[in-house]
Parts: structure tokens; C-alpha cells; sequence
């Protein structure tokens, strides 16, 4: 079994997040349940399903890079159930000068990308490649 690399740290910055979207947007969500490809569901004031919500937080500026990195397995999934519910599937990413998100499509990228500093060979897997110029400010 895989190590688990999210930290309370990590859920903490994760649950400002969705404090923050619900108080801007006078909506509500819920989490999946742990270890799921999709970090949760947004509802709108009304209690219908707004959109299937995966939540990141990186330590950098937003336009360090050109692309935006995600796994290929959690952009599937996330493609799957936000196809089933007829409801877009959002990628909100917490940079360390602002709140951003886009909604992810079927039209995206591939490569083979991740992280080598933690000596774990399954970190480095398929990855859908996101154009930075498709975030905007939360």
C-alpha cells in the first residue's frame, strides 16, 4: 500500500478553502470520503449539485510554471463523475498570491510528470497538463 503524504496541515489549508468558496458563493459542500480521486461536491444555496471540486495548495506563485500538473487517474475520475451528474468538475489551486480555479474538460494535455524528491517511483505517473492562462481569480 502507498504512503499517504496529506498532512493536517494540508486539510487545514484544504478546509479554508471551502470556507472561503462557500462564503463568497453562499453555497455549501461536502467532503468524499478520504483517499477519494475528488475532494468533494459544491451545492448551490438551493441544495442542487453545483460541481465536483478537487482542491490544491502549492507553495508557489501561480505563473512559476506554464502548465498546471494533475494527475492523469484524478483528472479521469473527476471527468467521470462530473459527466455523470451533468456538472462541471473544477480544479481549485491555492498559490501562495491568490485563489484560482478553472474547469477542467476532456480537452487537455498528457504527459508523464511528478514528484522525484520523495524516492517513491509512484509518484511519477501519467499527468494532464492544464495551460495557466485557463485560471482565473476565485
Amino acid at each position: 500500500m502507498r504512503p499517504v503524504y496529506e498532512t493536517n496541515e494540508d486539510r487545514e489549508k484544504e478546509a479554508s478553502v471551502w470556507e472561503y468558496l462557500t462564503n463568497k458563493y453562499d453555497c455549501n459542500y461536502s467532503l468524499a470520503p478520504s483517499l477519494s480521486q475528488v475532494d468533494g461536491f459544491l451545492y448551490k444555496a438551493d441544495g442542487s449539485l453545483a460541481a465536483i471540486v478537487e482542491i490544491k495548495n502549492r507553495k508557489n506563485k501561480k505563473n512559476k510554471y506554464p502548465t498546471y500538473m494533475l494527475s492523469a487517474r484524478k483528472w479521469k475520475a473527476g471527468i467521470e463523475i462530473s459527466n455523470h451528474y451533468e456538472v462541471p468538475f473544477i480544479l481549485v489551486v491555492n498559490f501562495t498570491d491568490g485563489i484560482y480555479f478553472t474547469k477542467l474538460t476532456e480537452k487537455v494535455s498528457f504527459g508523464v510528470g511528478g514528484r522525484y524528491d520523495r524516492n517513491d517511483s509512484m509518484d511519477v505517473e501519467e499527468c494532464v497538463y492544464i495551460p495557466m492562462d485557463k485560471f482565473k481569480p476565485l
